[in-house]
């Protein structure tokens, strides 16, 4: 180990750790939505009951999410651009707090629609503003760790909304557990608001740590070449084989993300007999298990790649070893034992997961710098939403075409192999131009 390699950790120790706010904020950011979305699965089998539905019309139902979610990706990545996170974000958590409590209001399956567009919508800003406010807060060497805490809320989310949503639907009905789950919002969104600046700005920062952050959230120009600032534009960025490649890597991970998130508590109870509580609390646990894993896989990766190859693509590699390491998903259907699946599930759910954080860092590390980091966040986050769009519906409409979840997780392996091969080849070029410094 080198002189540098000691002093580096040393001299973060001195400026402080203050910027881990954000970090955490971000965090339960994302826990408060996904908290709303569980609450939908966990619901699942009483509004299948309600609105006589079958499982291929649930999912139809459940992807009226990602409808609004989709449309609003590239507008929000361009306000974040232009406008910033201090607002928007906050405004989000509002919007889909009335989304959710809308939810339990609805008395028809056209209101229930409407809900799920609201709720879509108002989620929408999630991942290109909250990776927006990464680049401006995390040092370059701690990028994936802080996109490590903005992705493990997609996991606490389900792990705490889901044993909470099942003593709720449990105790008072599903409908007043939208209601409670939703209202949750509102508090945080004005505490973001008193709490949140970029780092120029945020008097609760030490001198040291901001010059830290603002001197090391990027690569320092060479010598001869330096990265244009000029903000890339939409056009641009789809002429580039690098950002096909990391929002379709990111979808094909994505998939199997919203397959669990659709359909996880309807699994347990039609194929593996837990019901109520049980599915509740097995959903939780797994989901528990897998954001601490996903968070510790972020924190090694920043530390096992040289910050000075970050630039020329090298997360790919991790993007690529996570995506294939949850290829034992193709195994769960032939797998009886419940502690058995609650584990391989939370290692499937571990390695998505921290796949699509790598993926979100990789990009960053591609962008780095340029004032168009929104516009690939939100690209990034389109091709995931494509996939998650189709997820509940392909998967549903298999399971009442088979009878089983079989073909849907089989198909889910899939993708992740074809995710991964595709970042390996392609994710590897810087999306800026280079300049003469």
């Amino acid at each position: 180990m080198t002189l540098n390699a000691v002093s580096e950790p040393l001299s973060r120790l001195a400026v402080g750790k203050r910027r881990y706010i954000i970090g955490v904020g971000l965090l339960l950011l994302v826990t408060l939505g996904y908290m709303d979305r569980i609450n939908w699965s966990v619901a699942g089998s009483r509004i299948i009951a309600e609105f006589g539905l079958t499982t291929g019309q649930f999912g139809l139902l459940t992807s009226a999410f990602s409808w609004a979610y989709l449309a609003m990706l590239i507008p929000v990545g361009m306000m974040a651009d232009r406008w910033g996170s201090r607002l928007i974000l906050p405004i989000s958590v509002i919007v889909w707090s009335i989304g959710a409590g809308f939810t339990g209001a609805a008395t028809g399956l056209g209101l229930v629609v409407i809900a799920r567009l609201i709720l879509g919508a108002g989620e929408s800003p999630i991942y290109p503003v909250g990776n927006s406010v990464i680049s401006e807060w995390a040092p370059r060497q701690e990028r994936a760790r802080f996109v490590g805490m903005l992705n493990s809320g997609a996991l606490f989310g389900p792990a705490v909304g889901a044993v909470i949503a099942a003593y709720l639907i449990s105790l008072i009905g599903w409908r007043e557990s939208f209601f409670i789950l939703g209202g949750a919002g509102i508090l945080f969104g004005l505490l973001w608001v008193l709490i949140y600046n970029k780092p120029e700005n945020a008097r609760w920062l030490s001198p040291a740590e901001r010059e830290m952050i603002v001197r090391e959230r990027v690569d320092p120009p060479s010598e001869s070449v330096m990265f244009s600032t000029v903000p890339l534009t939409l056009v641009q960025l789809l002429r580039k084989g690098t950002m096909w490649s990391l929002l379709i890597a990111h979808g094909c991970a994505a998939y199997t993300n919203y397959l669990f998130l659709s359909f996880m508590p309807l699994y347990l109870e039609n194929e593996r007999g837990l019901v109520g509580l049980g599915s509740g609390w097995v959903t939780g646990i797994t989901y528990a298990v897998a954001a601490t894993g996903s968070i510790t896989v972020a924190y090694f990766s920043d530390r096992i790649i040289p910050t000075d190859q970050l630039k020329n693509g090298a997360r790919r590699k991790l993007v690529v070893a996570t995506m294939l390491l949850g290829l034992p998903l193709i195994a769960l259907p032939f797998i009886t034992n419940v502690p058995l699946i609650v584990i391989t599930i939370a290692w499937v759910l571990i390695m998505i997961t921290s796949a699509m954080t790598l993926n979100y860092a990789l990009s960053g590390d591609l962008i780095q710098g340029n004032a168009g980091k929104g516009r690939v966040f939100a690209l990034v986050s389109v091709g995931g939403n494509v996939f998650g769009l189709l997820a509940p519906i392909v998967s549903g409409y298999l399971v009442d075409f088979t009878g089983s979840f079989t073909i849907p997780f089989v198909l889910a392996g899939v993708l992740l192999g074809v995710g991964g091969t595709i970042t390996f080849a392609f994710s590897r070029r810087s999306l800026v131009d280079t300049v003469e410094a």
